[in-house]
């Protein structure tokens, strides 16, 4: 009997098809999107932890007034592995910067990408990106200090995973800038650079900070005076990575899932359905001896079926696209790919949620509808003509019978209503997070980096500087600052001249601040809850000393900083009077051969934001396919039980004399306003998911993205979603037309 009574379902799909298909789509992408975001996330990790252990990637780096002779007794006295590294930067031609590094043997080891390691004189390495963007391959010369180089392979360093030029930069540019390794004896023949050491602690299970207060107090015990201190957890070349696999990691989670759910709540609607029309049918299959459990396993094969053929496809469709995925993420991070590790885990997860989430939720809509007996099964739907509480609060009768008849047909399914709702919001906050992203890129580009800073170059020195500047030049200084108890959230103090014409800070109201105050930007003081008046207690890196300071004003910048007149500064944090360790200049400053320096372009930082902006465009367009089709199938799905529901109402207006282009519009044009309604509840469901992602990653990124949208963008997103919906309706037109004047007549002899 039960073999007998499960050759329908094959039958029943096929009667139901845009149903059943929609949800099928909609499981494909949800399991091709949780298996390939998740296994991406894990490799991208691994590779990153693997990169990190195998070449000995270094726990801090700092710079010293002086050199330092005697580093093996100081590895025994400080417990740690140090080597001393030598760079400099050599400008290849206007605006592009090749940063040279020693090859290191001990720390900060360079990995081979491709080609071979440094084999003799004349050699030198290369990080991929800015190979690629310059055209640079294997057994190619290049020329620096006058010295000619032989490419010998293309690398990627463990401190450098993310090679911006400046650690205050936003994104990397490999047009503008890229990093090389040398051998240390062809290093010294050029008779350039500075020195710096890298540190690895022997016990990595203690706390980093206790360690690294621990070493600093031993360099100054030595008389030892420390420029530059930088941990690990605050190097942004290495964060970067850290912040992108946590976006990726997070978003894995919440876009499968909530794709997912509304999987069920449709294929919920289409199960409950099915049984409402059926329920004379299984009240009769009860009276001819069926039990309740066959029937409850007859119609769970409906949701079951849809999540194997789904969870199948999605998670076969996802694994081909990780190693695609995984190769795009590593082009824009020098990360090497050793293998991808496809977790059997994840895989079963991908097969499994969708039966988990699909069959509980068939199982329980199923009970519901056939706790019935047999005898009130057999007497029909007696709910079918109930006028829910919302239709009632509606009064109808004073529109006109169009209007009417649409608004009553969506008030008649509460849980179609809500589906239809949900899918429009859910597709517009999908479309709305890519236009997210561009809005915000094009705020920190154009307001904020090039619209604060009036200065076209920014030296930075390796060592503390005296004496008067050079002429069209404006002093800073600046070091890295901690909140009292948290390690991870770091953040620049700046000394700036109190007059200074270089730098252009506002408040929210656009009016230009003084800066012979202390000044901290939006994000910042949001973090530590500072406001103007308070005094705030903050770490320096370089010694974890504590200071306080007392806000002056907040200023209206995205960027994490505090900004305080330069003699200040150095009265405050002990330096000499009249030092500071960069220059500010609208034209190339003439610097002594001698001076150890690098020099950022800020024109440089625009166009690595703007080259950032063409995968920001890539996503948009991918989300907004996804966006598209979640909308398109949602609609789709829901048009076709309306179509369904009120087969014998559309014949009814075939007989009463009703054109096609009629009926077409008092059905599919049903939905006009929910979609619209979806849409515009949307809007405020993406600003609070993006506040809540930026929120989830503000400890892993030195910036803030503002939460704001060009109305452009608003209006484009509308329009892809009435796009899909008009998609929609074009599909179903030709269920409408195929209704026939005789399903009238069979539903009068039902």
């Amino acid at each position: 009997m039960v073999m007998v009574i499960n050759k329908r379902i094959k039958r029943v799909f096929f009667e139901n098809k845009p149903q059943y298909i929609g949800a099928v789509l909609l499981i494909v992408l949800s399991c091709l999107l949780f298996t390939s975001m998740v296994l991406v996330g894990s490799n991208l990790k691994r590779l990153t932890n693997e990169f990190a252990n195998g070449y000995v990637q270094e726990d801090a780096s700092f710079t010293a007034g002086q050199s330092i002779d005697n580093i093996q007794e100081l590895e025994l006295a400080g417990d740690a592995v140090i080597e001393e590294g030598k760079s400099f930067d050599y400008s290849l031609s206007e605006g592009i910067t090749l940063r040279v590094f020693t090859k290191n043997d001990k720390i900060n080891i360079p990995a081979i990408i491709e080609g071979n390691e440094l084999n003799r004189n004349g050699e030198i390495l290369l990080n991929p990106a800015f190979a690629a963007a310059h055209n640079y391959k294997i057994g190619d010369a290049l020329t620096i200090l006058n010295k000619p180089f032989t490419v010998a392979g293309l690398m990627a360093l463990p401190n450098y995973m993310y090679p911006l030029k400046s650690e205050t930069d936003i994104m990397y540019s490999p047009q503008n800038f890229g990093i090389a390794v040398i051998s240390r004896a062809d290093f010294a023949a050029l008779g350039k650079g500075n020195s710096f050491y890298a540190v690895k602690f022997n016990h990595p299970e203690e706390s980093p900070r206790a360690q690294s207060a621990k070493f600093i107090a031993l360099l100054k015990s030595r008389g030892l005076d420390i420029a530059q201190w930088t941990d690990i957890s605050g190097n942004s070349r290495v964060n970067s990575v850290t912040m992108k696999n946590d976006s990726m990691n997070l978003m894995s989670k919440v876009v499968p899932i909530v794709v997912l759910l509304l999987t069920v709540v449709l294929l919920g609607n289409v199960i409950g359905r099915l049984i409402k029309r059926e329920s004379v049918i299984a009240g009769a299959l009860y009276a001819l001896g069926y039990r309740r459990k066959e029937l409850y396993r007859h119609y769970l094969k409906f949701p079951l079926v849809v999540a194997a053929i789904g969870g199948v496809i999605g998670t076969i469709v996802g694994l081909f696209s990780v190693r695609t995925f995984l190769l795009f993420m590593l082009s824009y991070f020098d990360i090497p790919l050793t293998a991808i590790n496809y977790s059997p885990v994840v895989i079963i997860l991908s097969l499994l949620l969708p039966a988990l989430f699909l069959g509980l939720s068939g199982w329980f809509i199923i009970r519901k509808e056939l706790k019935h007996s047999p005898a009130e099964l057999m007497k029909g739907n007696k709910e079918k003509s109930r006028i829910n509480f919302l239709e009632r609060r509606f009064h109808l009768e004073k529109f006109n019978f169009t209007l009417k008849f649409k608004i009553r047909e969506q008030l008649r399914s509460l849980s179609r209503l809500a589906l239809l709702l949900a899918g429009c919001a859910v597709a517009t906050l999908l479309l709305l997070y890519g236009f997210f992203l561009k809005s915000g890129m094009d705020y920190l580009l154009t307001s904020n980096l090039e619209g604060s800073y009036n200065f076209r170059y920014e030296y930075v020195f390796h060592s503390l500087q005296n004496g008067q500047p050079p002429a069209g030049s404006e002093p800073f200084t600046a070091s890295k600052f901690l909140p009292v108890g948290d390690d991870n959230r770091d953040f620049y103090v700046t000394g700036v001249m109190p007059d200074s014409a270089m730098y252009k800070l506002v408040d929210e109201s656009g009016n230009r601040l003084s800066m012979n105050q202390v000044i901290i930007t939006t994000p910042l003081a949001d973090q530590l809850k500072a406001k103007p008046g308070d005094t705030i207690t903050i770490v320096r890196k370089a010694d974890y000393q504590e200071f306080s300071l007392k806000i002056g004003s907040i200023a209206d910048s995205y960027n994490k900083f505090i900004f305080m007149p330069l003699a200040e500064y150095n009265e405050k944090f002990g330096m000499p009077t009249g030092s500071y360790t960069g220059l500010g200049s609208n034209e190339l400053l003439d610097i002594p051969e001698n001076q150890s320096y690098s020099v950022v372009s800020i024109e440089e930082k625009a166009v690595a934001v703007r080259e950032s902006m063409a995968p920001v465009v890539s996503l948009v367009f991918f989300v907004s396919a996804v966006a598209f089709l979640i909308g398109m199938l949602i609609i789709y799905v829901v048009t076709s039980m309306i179509i369904e529901e009120n087969k014998s109402t559309i014949s009814l207006m075939k007989i009463f004399g009703y054109r096609k282009k009629e009926v077409n519009s008092l059905i599919l044009n049903s939905s006009t306003i929910v979609v619209i309604l979806g849409y515009l509840i949307g809007i405020p469901l993406s600003f609070a998911a993006m506040g809540g992602l930026m929120k989830a990653l503000e400890n892993s990124i030195t910036f803030a993205m503002p939460l704001m949208i060009e109305p452009l963008y608003i209006g484009a997103g509308f329009v892809v979603v009435m796009l899909s919906y008009e998609l929609s309706k074009l599909l179903c037109r030709k269920k409408v037309n195929a209704v026939s004047m005789s399903e009238a007549l069979k539903a009068g002899t039902e």
